[in-house]
């Protein structure tokens, strides 16, 4: 593991960095020459989007290429056995992703087509994104991160409605919310909040408890990081406003979120801490980032790559597929804190914060 808790700013970028580096070559590391990502099902979908990002053109392209070539129906959707384990929630998400890398890469054909498909897992009258595949959907259910993740894909590949539907939901989840600070629920039925909770699993899906550990603390975070990029790309000021209640819930939460033996759910945190720094130049939110970049350093493998939440799945038996998910991601994470870093003039060199 990196030491990173005490670094100074300067160091930290350094650091991020490297970290950055290390994560991406574990990647690459896993590519086939034909662009295989070396992840079963599509627990690639971040991999496109992560590579372009970091510099990595090629090998994103290749790993696109071969999405396109064995993954996709002719409609944009993904091919049954793809998205094994997203039919009956979250189905949305990987198509999100994968349409973002694909506009990153400049393959406007594919993002657009992906971005289309996307229209049948928005709700329309609310603007939530069903947590169901069309194929297997039994109800109304909707979600918040892939609503976050539908909506900020709609601003990136100019699909405009999707983003819009995207506010209106994350809108009228929060203004119904009971029971804020401590507990956020995070789904619908149609338009009515779910709060009626039947069992564990369902629990772990639709509300996240910030006074309790093992949570899933990432939902302020996307919401975050969609409302302020619907923000910089609308100039809506309600956007803004929305986005910093949804990130104060996890500051208000318990510090166990930031315990990384534990728990990595509140990785999203770093991104909507980087966007609204973007959008407001408020060093509070620079506070976070530098918290979150050294979270990720001291959170990192020593071959480079992360691991999903070791109470959900001791790190010695985590799957390839669930480190490449999780990889991909945080080299994202730290990518978006760097980015936002330098879209401010930083404080004097050395300082520590």
């Amino acid at each position: 593991m990196t030491s990173a808790s005490t670094l100074a700013l300067d160091d930290l970028i350094s650091a991020t960095e490297e970290g950055i580096v290390r994560g991406c070559r574990y990647l690459l590391d896993r590519i086939d020459p034909s662009g295989e990502p070396g992840a079963r099902h599509c627990h690639y979908y971040r991999v496109p989007w992560a590579l372009a990002l970091t510099g990595h053109r090629l090998q994103a392209a290749a790993v696109l290429s071969w999405v396109e070539r064995n993954a996709l129906e002719t409609n944009g959707d993904l091919r049954s056995e793809a998205r094994t384990g997203f039919e009956t929630h979250w189905s949305s998400y990987p198509l999100a992703n994968l349409a973002t890398g694909a506009w990153h890469l400049e393959r406007y054909d594919t993002a657009n087509l992906l971005a289309g498909r996307l229209a049948a897992f928005q709700h329309p009258e609310t603007g939530g994104a069903f947590a169901a595949h069309p194929d297997h959907r039994s109800d109304e259910r909707q979600d918040l991160f892939p609503t976050a993740q539908m909506g900020m894909t709609g601003l990136t590949t100019g699909h405009r409605d999707l983003a819009d539907g995207a506010f209106k939901w994350m809108r009228l989840v929060y203004d119904s919310q009971p029971e804020l600070p401590d507990r956020l629920f995070s789904a619908t039925n149609g338009d009515q909040l779910i709060t009626d909770i039947s069992d564990d699993t369902m629990a772990w899906q639709v509300v996240t408890d910030f006074t309790k550990p093992r949570q899933a603390f990432y939902n302020p975070g996307i919401a975050a990081a969609f409302l302020g990029r619907y923000h910089l790309a609308t100039g809506n000021a309600d956007a803004l406003d929305l986005a910093a209640r949804y990130l104060a819930l996890t500051v208000s939460g318990t510090n166990a979120q930031f315990d990384h033996t534990d728990s990595v759910q509140v990785c999203k945190f770093a991104w909507g801490a980087s966007v609204l720094y973007e959008a407001t130049g408020d060093t509070g939110y620079l506070d976070h980032m530098v918290r979150m970049a050294r979270w990720f350093l001291d959170a990192q493998n020593d071959d480079g790559s992360w691991d999903n939440s070791p109470f959900l799945m001791a790190r010695a038996t985590h799957p390839p597929s669930v480190r490449i998910e999780v990889t991909a991601e945080f080299c994202q994470h730290l990518t978006s804190i760097l980015n936002a870093i330098s879209s401010h003039p930083r404080p004097t060199k050395g300082e520590t914060r």
